[in-house]
């Protein structure tokens, strides 16, 4: 699937970022590197949707800072709304100082859904050591005559199908290019054996429902798997097989020419000494990051944290997940005393987070003061735009007379899981000033198409920001 590229523009005044729309921005192709070029410090129209070019764009110097008294005024209405459910948590701060605009409950913890990978993805880029880090699938002779080893690196986005086939996913590595390799090799492959070692621990967080793998929402988490255990490729919210590892040795079977071939899945590892005969890379772990928030693809977000975990030296498990997460959050001084992280993906119903931590993590991105951290914001679904803040009939959002004024400003991440909604972003106000903001709205009815409910609400309520000087 061709994805678009953020380009990256200028650094903005004062260190702050903006993931927004510039009509003269340029396009990446599909993994190139971004390129920058010069401001010129004009403030953009407001976009029409359907035309909205997104770039890295620098925040208006806005000097007139909104006061608490603004905020709550400009809310008002919408946080009144029936649609609000009444049984809501948020905050809203001003980026540049940290200054708490609006509050309510905002260190209650709360299930967090989806919205948690937010804080995974902060501590991704945090470990890492260079942004061009990438994951690796391999294949390694075994010692006796016909035998391979197919060795998962935790890159799920490794495809079964054709090089240059559409998936979920932008430029994947493919099953293909590693048969093709192996033929090269001149090894007569007789046995596929899969090597599944590289995580440990559990294959199901706790809190996960088994019945969810059906749904496509998850699966059982093995290092080896293609096109993230979906069993429609090019279907981002497609059933999954259940069986990653086994279904990615039948892939390789079938590339090899011969799908008759014996895969062994016996909890075997491949000899430390054994000669490579094929290897392909995942794309650079900032870019997964990127399609694993705009998507909120949950099976993309566990494989990252795991890899994350590993940067930190902890086990490529839920557990060590977990705690490299809260010890990276630490390391960042952030306030973990009510976070409780049960996956990565947001799909336990154990998770609990603070809107407060969520809008703190956004403000270090937004800054753009500490290394790496700027490229959570490149993931975030642009509003009424991309992911699942599109305005399609799946997604339906910022379609409202409440929430087009919205549309292309704002950028948040998303998460629903059964009566929970959540929605943390930033967005510039009318005077040039970046606000972030988080709001959890519990125990809400469920949203429909033909009833947006909630989702609208919470939309209407980030075009408030976007709208207002918010200063009286």
């Amino acid at each position: 699937m061709t994805v678009c590229v953020v380009a990256l523009a200028a650094i903005a005044v004062g260190g702050i970022y903006f993931f927004g729309n510039r009509s003269d921005s340029g396009q990446n192709t599909a993994g190139g590197s971004s390129t920058a070029t010069s401001s010129t410090g004009q403030t953009a129209p407001d976009p029409q949707l359907g035309k909205v070019q997104l770039a890295l764009a620098p925040a208006p110097n806005g000097k007139t800072a909104p006061t608490p008294a603004g905020v709550s005024k400009a809310l008002q209405s919408i946080l009144k709304s029936p649609a609000m459910g009444g049984n809501f948590a948020g905050v809203v701060m001003d980026a540049a100082t940290g200054k708490v605009l609006w509050q309510q409950d905002q260190a209650t913890p709360q299930l967090p859904a989806s919205s948690i990978k937010l804080l995974m993805g902060t501590a991704l880029l945090s470990s890492l050591k260079s942004t061009d880090q990438r994951m690796a699938t391999t294949v390694v002779e075994g010692t006796t005559p016909g035998d391979v080893y197919f060795v998962g690196g935790g890159d799920v986005t490794l495809s079964a199908r054709q090089t240059g086939t559409e998936t979920v996913y932008n430029d994947p590595p493919t099953v293909a290019e590693l048969a093709a390799q192996v033929r090269s090799s001149g090894v007569q492959v007789k046995r596929i054996i899969l090597d599944t070692s590289y995580w440990t621990g559990e294959p199901l967080a706790p809190g996960w429902d088994p019945a969810d793998i059906k749904g496509g929402y998850i699966t059982k988490m093995q290092p080896l798997m293609v096109d993230a255990d979906r069993q429609d490729p090019s279907n981002q919210n497609s059933p999954r097989t259940g069986t990653p590892a086994l279904t990615a040795g039948k892939a390789l079977a079938r590339a090899l020419g011969n799908a008759d071939l014996p895969v062994i899945d016996d909890g075997s590892k491949a000899p430390a000494d054994g000669r490579l005969l094929a290897r392909v890379y995942s794309q650079p772990l900032p870019e997964l990051l990127a399609e694993a928030l705009t998507n909120s693809d949950n099976i993309l977000a566990e494989s990252l944290a795991r890899e994350m975990a590993g940067n930190f030296g902890a086990p490529r498990s839920f557990d060590g997940a977990s705690s490299a997460t809260v010890l990276a959050l630490n390391d960042l001084k952030l306030d973990t005393s009510q976070l409780t992280i049960a996956d990565a993906s947001g799909m336990s119903v154990q998770d609990r987070v603070t809107p407060e931590l969520e809008a703190q993590v956004l403000r270090l991105a937004v800054q753009g003061k500490t290394e790496n951290l700027r490229y959570l914001l490149s993931g975030l679904p642009v509003g009424g735009v991309s992911g699942t803040l599109d305005s399609d009939q799946q997604h339906n959002r910022f379609t409202t007379p409440d929430s087009k004024a919205g549309a292309g400003w704002v950028r948040a991440k998303t998460g629903s899981i059964n009566s929970t909604y959540v929605l943390s972003g930033y967005v510039p106000t009318q005077d040039g000033r970046m606000l972030v903001f988080s709001l959890f709205n519990n125990g809400v009815i469920p949203d429909s198409p033909g009833n947006p409910g909630t989702r609208a609400a919470q939309d209407a309520f980030a075009t408030v920001l976007r709208n207002c000087g918010c200063r009286g």
